[in-house]
Parts: C-alpha cells; structure tokens; sequence
C-alpha cells in the first residue's frame, strides 16, 4: 500500500511538472508584437550608378514614410515609400545637378531625355518598398516600381530594442528586369549605365 501511494505522488507530480513546463513554454513563445515607424528626418538613402570604372554619378532620395512590425528578434512585416521627385545628385554643382535630376524624374523631356528614360515621376511618383522577411543579414524585398514588381535581397543589418529599430547597409540591386530604356545599351556604341545599382541604406524608425 505504502508503495502505491509513493507510486501515485510520483506520477501527480510529474504530470505538474509537465503542466508547468507546458505553460512555461507557451509563456516564452507569447512575444508581443511592436511596431516602428519611420523618423524620416533621421533617414537616408544614397544611390550610385556608373558607365564604365570613370564616369558615373551618385546622389540621395528620400524615404517618406513606413513602419516595421517586430516579435522579439523576427521582422514580422514592412514597408516604405520612396518619394522619386525627391532624387537629387551629390557629385555635380548647379545647374548640371539640376539637369540630371530632371533626366532621372523625366521632368524636362526633349528629344533626348523623354519623360520615360529612367524613373518617369510625373506617371509614377512614388516606390513602395515591401519588407517580406529577414534572415542571416540579408533583408528580402519586393519594389514595387514603374508599374512592376521587382523582388530581391538587400544586404542589411536588423536591429531592434525597447527604443526604437535601425536598418542600415550597403548593397546593390539589378534593374535589368525592369527594362528601364536608359539602362540599356547604346545601339550606337553599346555603352550602357550599368542596370545594378549600389544603394547606402541608414533608416532608423522610433517605437
């Protein structure tokens, strides 16, 4: 009889324990979601296109507005939107850095520069950006530009705390599937802006 009942008190307390750790499982999963928004006024991101080692250009656009969704350490969702009226160069004085803004929008059309070249602002202002995931530094991105859908990997890096969230990196993504005409080659002598772009990203969003 007295084996029994030490029996019994044994299997009573394992199933506790069971129930115990169960909850405590359940407890440590339950991570609460916190959503960032972007301090646009902190935020930046640069642009550099070239032709060639020894000719190209460089410059910023400005990213408007968006938010990010974190649980703990995983991005959860995203997204952003790039103001393209805002694209300006950094390596030309006025008025050449007037003239080549206006090229990239499609602002001031002639014969050479139509409105459709690159980035045809007056039909498509903005870019949204959708964050999809995030994992070993690289952050999966769709743009959705131009009237198409462009989805890649950014090299970036993530970072959250009870203040606020960053994303800041260096790296490139490849227009060609966009078929943007001024990123094509020159029929005349194949020369060509080179269709991957390098992007210098440093956002940082408040809680």
């Amino acid at each position: 009889m007295k084996r029994i009942s030490t029996l019994m008190i044994a299997s009573i307390a394992l199933v506790a324990a069971s129930c115990s750790s169960t909850e405590d499982a359940t407890e440590e999963v339950a991570v609460e979601a916190v959503t960032y928004s972007l301090d646009a006024d902190a935020s930046s991101l640069g642009w550099a296109a070239n032709m060639g080692p020894e000719y190209g250009h460089k410059g910023t656009v400005n990213v408007t507005e968006g938010s990010i969704s974190m649980e703990g350490e995983s991005l959860t969702s995203g997204s952003f939107t790039i103001d393209m009226s805002t694209i300006k160069s950094t390596d030309l004085e006025e008025p050449k850095a007037g003239y080549l803004a206006a090229h990239l929008q499609g602002t001031a059309p002639d014969e050479d520069h139509p409105a459709d070249l690159f980035f045809n602002v007056p039909q498509y202002p903005t870019v949204g950006v959708t964050l999809n995931s995030y994992e070993g530094g690289k952050l999966n991105l769709t743009l959705n530009m131009l009237g198409k859908e462009l989805t890649q990997d950014a090299e970036v890096e993530l970072s959250s705390d009870e203040n606020g969230a960053t994303i800041k990196g260096d790296f490139t993504l490849d227009f060609t599937s966009l078929e943007i005409p001024g990123l094509q080659p020159n029929p005349e002598d194949d020369s060509q802006i080179n269709p991957v772009i390098e992007f210098s990203l440093d956002i940082v969003l408040k809680k």
